[in-house]
């Protein structure tokens, strides 16, 4: 017997065993990363686990830890907790992203809900701040849900109007896919978007790809080295909604996985579409479990995928360090879109 498992949020349908397997892949639910996948590949709803935090990603460096995003909407972004910040201290402690806010669990083994406020330590260049911060108590893929709907702006470049959305997570749910629907329909009169999947993951759909293309006639296929193949264009119902038609910046880093790298990989099909930032991670491919483990790579389009990152059109460097007010590959984007629309 085998299962069929795709790694780190890839596009395609996980097995019935899908969030043991992801729980198993990490050595400690102390890692926040381990509750990000334990929320993606959860069956249902209430089976996702629910911790305190402040929305954030981030590294372990020395002295500290590295943010490395923000989500939008949550309490680190509301505090300007940035993109190259380091914490340092919760409460005069050493900083964890889930140890400092979660110390309480119920007779299941759950986190409990806090309201306590904590008092953060963060060094930003040569300067330090201390900042009170009241967590969240909210399972991760919910949080990546809203923080893409808190994302979206749309605002003036020169005679132009832009549109921009910050896809943390891509969800094939109904109730999600319509929310896709609603920004793109509300971002319809600009003259360009942004679609910013820097650190984004999830599970890609047609249907989103639906969102951009007027049809599904050169939709990537995928297959295994075991035979098995699929025309993605054929795993979903098409979608009645009419598809964004103007010019398209797309931002990518090391961080887009999964479904955003594949939704990346279809969009740079069109001519009115270029991508910047910086290589991806190419890290989607197959795991059979049966008598024996192996690996089985993924191929999308006949060439193989994992570990063959997508490369942007255009590199612009953005180092987790960077503590500029600025972003380079988003005023990058703003410039590309002008120079097309």
């Amino acid at each position: 017997m085998r299962i069929l498992y795709l790694v780190l949020f890839s596009s395609l349908v996980v097995g019935s065993s899908s969030a043991q397997i992801a729980s198993s892949e990490l050595s400690s639910d102390s890692d926040i990363d381990y509750f990000l996948k334990q929320a993606f590949f959860a069956k249902t709803s209430a089976d996702r686990v629910a911790l305190n935090h402040i929305g954030i990603e981030s590294k372990k460096t020395e002295g500290g830890h590295l943010i490395t995003a923000v989500l939008e909407g949550y309490p680190a972004h509301a505090h300007d907790i940035r993109r190259g910040d380091i914490i340092k201290f919760v409460d005069g402690s050493p900083f964890h992203p889930v140890e400092s806010f979660n110390f309480e669990k119920d007779n299941d083994g759950n986190f409990l809900p806090t309201k306590q406020e904590h008092k953060l330590v963060v060094f930003r260049s040569d300067f330090s701040m201390e900042l009170s911060v009241t967590p969240v108590y909210e399972n991760l893929f919910d949080s990546y849900r809203s923080a893409t709907s808190n994302s979206v702006l749309e605002f003036s470049a020169g005679n132009k109007t832009i549109g921009y959305v910050r896809f943390w997570a891509l969800s094939r749910s109904t109730n999600d896919i319509i929310n896709y629907q609603t920004m793109l329909a509300e971002l319809d009169d600009t003259d360009g978007i942004i679609f910013d999947f820097r650190n984004g993951l999830g599970f890609l759909d047609p249907q989103h790809l639906d969102l951009i293309f007027p049809n599904r006639s050169n939709y990537f296929s995928y297959s295994y080295a075991s035979g098995s193949f699929m025309d993605f264009a054929k795993a979903s119902p098409n979608s009645t909604v009419s598809p964004y038609r103007k010019p398209i910046a797309v931002l990518i880093n090391e961080g887009t996985r999964g479904g955003t790298e594949l939704f990346a990989y279809q969009l740079d099909k069109l001519q009115r579409v270029v991508s910047l930032g910086e290589a991806t991670r190419g890290e989607i491919s197959n795991y059979l479990f049966g008598d024996s483990f192996r690996k089985e790579e993924l191929r999308i389009d006949g060439k193989l995928f994992h570990n063959n990152s997508i490369s942007p059109e255009k590199i612009i460097t953005y180092p987790y360090e960077n503590t500029e007010r600025g972003d380079p590959q988003f005023d990058a984007a703003i410039n590309a879109l002008l120079g097309i629309i």
